[in-house]
């Protein structure tokens, strides 16, 4: 493998976004063979399942298997060895607040001599903060897309990368919209500056799963709502993927206050809440945080870890898991937050509203869901809802629904094995076309 650091090397950013002219700084570059993509990436996807306290056993499948198998458009087979070149970058951008920042991720890029790459893969990493793991710093299992004559792109979530230890904006939908489409540009420059010319009308897809696909949702509409007419022409976005999602975060908190049920995962919640009081100064100035807990809550330290900056996501998602006889939102909330009819449960509600990502837009590329009718994290109602507000503005939406073991975990492993065996045209005909 060849190795080259380069460290604070800078290039100007030549998309015009309506912002100043920016530069970015490439801080590593790595070449791989197919056969050391797949070692590091797997490697990668099993800290990942560990963080998530998943054993790998559950995958249900052999991960290098499924890739291997995959007909790629380079023709990948024991007697061919393409090279794969692996960018980790940070770009300029913004913080939650508005101050200026500099983010991070990787785009990893097919070389195969005179080959020119005809789509651009833009993933969102299911929910996993641990800065091990991030894109920029472990090459994710899903480079091995690039094998489909592909370029990867891999934001870092802000919390992660170049922003480490800083508290994980959970439901920011349209921030991280903003901030994903600011490094899919930035890795296009690369990309030429690579010396590697992309195809003539190439597209771009754009896909994630849980966390990731509301930020899929959230950043179509952000190329078709916010990017220049020129800019987005030249992205050509193809369509989006997304699985097992919540794509308006307050139908997702007014569903679990009306059913008295917090589903598979409370600590969805509270992360979300934390993200609002780090972030929306608006909100966190406008209502003590005690009013918002329950007694049991401030009793077993939920409040100390909702401020806690570092490392907070993981700390509250293992105090959630050994507390005993959690279900309810009365476990948490405290009942004017719990009461749909008082003034703080609007107010909490509203702050979910803000990232909403299904209203005020008209979609114009395809979006394709797939989300699992036994879902009791991500209720699949939500998702219908979804799809009937896009439909009514004119989008063209399909929703694929399993049933059989269909817990959100398992529906997740699923989509990545769709991911790692189809070429995209396959996964476009099948959940598109």
């Amino acid at each position: 493998m060849l190795t080259v650091l380069l460290s604070q090397a800078q290039s100007p950013c030549r998309h015009d976004t309506g912002e100043a002219v920016s530069s970015y700084q490439i801080v590593s570059v790595k070449d791989y063979s197919f056969s050391e993509l797949l070692d590091e990436g797997v490697g990668t996807a099993s800290r990942q399942l560990d963080i998530l306290h998943i054993p790998i056993r559950q995958f249900g499948f052999v991960v290098k298997a499924y890739i291997r198998s995959h007909h790629f458009a380079l023709g990948m087979n024991k007697r061919r060895k393409a090279t794969f070149r692996a960018v980790a970058f940070a770009y300029p951008s913004l913080s939650p607040t508005g101050e200026p920042v500099m983010l991070s991720g990787l785009v990893v890029i097919p070389l195969l001599g005179g080959n020119r790459p005809s789509g651009v893969l833009l993933y969102h990493r299911l929910l996993a903060a641990s800065n091990t793991i991030a894109p920029s710093n472990s090459l994710p299992a899903e480079a091995a897309l690039a094998a489909d004559n592909t370029v990867c792109v891999f934001p870092d979530y802000y919390g992660c990368g170049t922003t480490e230890g800083e508290p994980l904006p959970f439901v920011a939908f349209n921030y991280h919209a903003r901030c994903a489409t600011q490094c899919l540009l930035a890795a296009l420059d690369i990309v030429g500056d690579q010396g590697v010319a992309m195809a003539d009308g190439f597209h771009t897809w754009n896909t994630g799963y849980s966390q990731g696909a509301g930020y899929a949702l959230a950043t179509q509409k952000y190329i078709e709502t916010e990017l220049p007419d020129s800019v987005a022409r030249r992205l050509n976005l193809r369509w989006s993927f997304c699985g097992g999602g919540v794509y308006s975060p307050d139908r997702l908190f007014r569903h679990a206050i009306e059913s008295g049920d917090l589903g598979s995962s409370p600590a969805v919640y509270l992360q979300s809440l934390r993200g609002m009081l780090h972030y929306d100064r608006a909100f966190a100035d406008s209502i003590p945080l005690r009013a918002l807990l329950s007694e049991r809550a401030i009793h077993d330290g939920i409040d100390t870890l909702l401020l806690t900056r570092d490392d907070g996501l993981w700390d509250l998602s293992s105090r959630i898991e050994g507390l005993d006889g959690i279900s309810s939102p009365a476990d948490f909330f405290s009942s004017a937050v719990t009461d749909t009819s008082s003034e703080l449960f609007r107010t909490v509600l509203k702050a979910f509203a803000l990232d909403d990502c299904t209203s005020g837009w008209n979609p114009k590329a395809p979006i394709a869901f797939l989300h699992s009718q036994c879902d009791s994290l991500a209720p699949i109602r939500l998702t219908h809802d979804a799809i009937l507000q896009l439909s009514a503005n004119g989008a063209s939406c399909t929703i694929s629904s399993p049933r059989r073991n269909g817990s959100h975990s398992n529906t997740a492993f699923k989509y990545f094995r769709l991911l790692l065996r189809l070429s995209e045209d396959r996964l476009y005909s099948r959940y598109v076309k």
